[in-house]
């Protein structure tokens, strides 16, 4: 079995998408957009400056629940 799916989205023989039918056309455009997204320099450019500036910070909402349950 591979670690990485197959451009179908498999692992392997058996391994898929165990989506419900009625969801798999919305699954398929967000699997389209986020490729999109993927080559787009300026979103990923973008998305590691929030990566970069808010990821394993705290966030305001955690510094007031830490003053006020001290």
């Amino acid at each position: 079995m591979t670690q990485y799916p197959t451009e179908a989205g498999f692992y392997g023989s058996f391994g898929g998408q165990f989506v419900p039918e009625t969801l798999m056309y919305a699954v398929k455009q967000l699997e389209t957009v986020y490729r999109e997204a993927q080559a787009d320099a300026s979103f990923q450019a973008e998305l590691q400056e929030y990566l970069q500036e808010y990821v394993g910070r705290e966030t305001p909402f955690i510094m007031h629940s830490a003053c006020h349950n001290t």
